[in-house]
């Protein structure tokens, strides 16, 4: 079992695009590089606004959204306390504004293409520097034969990183995926009084689930043996999880065959994800 607190997190701030927008991330925890199901579960937070164009990713997504909101596509806004599932190969856009704050899952989805870690990226980003620029987005260089050329920023890097041509598959969903938990039914856990489950999606072959788990001051209980690698992220109260003390905002990662115990101080609201097996 691992435990990380938000103010332990290693934090990243990427540079500026112009004089007033910022984000900030803060890795709360990460997965095995090179790895199928590598990931990263993440704290974002954007001051300024923050946009994007037409994109599309080899990986998929969770998007929490704890604070603001984000506009994915028309009709598609995801305001504070909804839950985005972004599969691979999804098209969207990105439109934020002011201040917002997202809990950001992401993971290898079932092509099995992987997911870049951060070391990757920066070395690939700091590689292709010697061979062009990137702005607004794209990655543009000029061949042996001067001709200009233009490619998706995170493209490029992968293609640099992996050493072959980027490929999509089909998205299983045509468009991103939003949740409002509060139309789920909360269902008590057998045999912990006090416990209660939300399930919100299992998605893809691989087995990727969204849940929400709710339990009361004083409560406790075993966390059951699963078949997949849990990550839980406090969204709400305290309390401990084998001995160490969580509070809001800190994530768990719980292995295949691991049943810590874990007890609220104050009531407690998670939320889990099972992460992709490809064994």
């Amino acid at each position: 079992m691992q435990l990380v607190r938000l103010q332990d997190a290693p934090r990243f701030e990427p540079p500026r695009l112009n004089g007033r927008d910022s984000v900030t991330y803060h890795d709360l925890l990460t997965g095995r590089e090179g790895a199928p199901d590598n990931f990263a579960l993440q704290l974002v937070s954007v001051n300024g606004g923050y946009a994007t164009g037409r994109h599309r990713h080899n990986f998929e997504q969770v998007r929490i959204m704890l604070d603001g909101a984000f506009e994915f596509g028309p009709g598609l806004v995801q305001p504070a306390g909804t839950v985005g599932y972004f599969c691979e190969g999804t098209h969207y856009t990105q439109q934020g504004d002011g201040r917002s704050q997202t809990l950001l899952l992401q993971v290898g989805g079932p092509s099995g293409a992987g997911y870049m870690s951060r070391r990757q990226l920066r070395n690939g980003i700091a590689a292709l520097r010697g061979k062009g620029d990137f702005a607004d987005g794209c990655f543009n260089w000029v061949d042996a034969h001067g001709i200009r050329h233009s490619k998706d920023s995170y493209e490029a890097v992968w293609e640099h990183v992996h050493r072959r041509p980027i490929q999509y598959v089909q998205p299983q969903y045509s468009a991103p995926v939003l949740m409002d938990p509060e139309r789920f039914s909360w269902v008590p856990m057998p045999g912990n009084g006090g416990v209660w489950l939300r399930t919100l999606g299992r998605f893809n072959e691989r087995g990727l689930a969204i849940t929400q788990l709710r339990v009361a001051a004083g409560a406790e209980l075993i966390l059951p043996r699963g078949q997949q690698v849990l990550l839980l992220a406090c969204v709400q109260g305290s309390g401990q999880v084998a001995t160490r003390p969580y509070e809001r905002l800190s994530a768990v990662r719980v292995e295949i065959g691991d049943a810590p115990h874990l007890r609220a101080t104050r009531e407690s609201v998670f939320y889990g994800f099972e992460l992709p097996r490809f064994d």
